[in-house]
């Protein structure tokens, strides 16, 4: 895959922090609390934390590990 160049980047998060605000805008117009939208915030980044995606992808192959020898049974 192509590296993006630092202007392409850049527009990539200007479209990206336009839209996420205008649907933070919309929670916030149906009723959500901003700590809400802020806990919401929050969960969304730590789904794409790449240390949490390594760490959660070498727990399910450890359980898958398991589930296989467990069969092998």
């Amino acid at each position: 895959m192509n590296q993006l160049k630092s202007d392409d980047k850049k527009e990539l998060f200007k479209v990206a922090f336009n839209d996420l605000s205008v649907i933070l805008a919309g929670l916030r117009d149906q009723g959500l609390s901003d700590m809400e939208i802020f806990e919401f915030g929050k969960t969304v980044i730590n789904h794409f934390d790449p240390e949490k995606m390594v760490h959660l992808k070498k727990i399910s192959d450890e359980q898958d590990a398991l589930f296989r020898e467990a069969n092998d049974m």
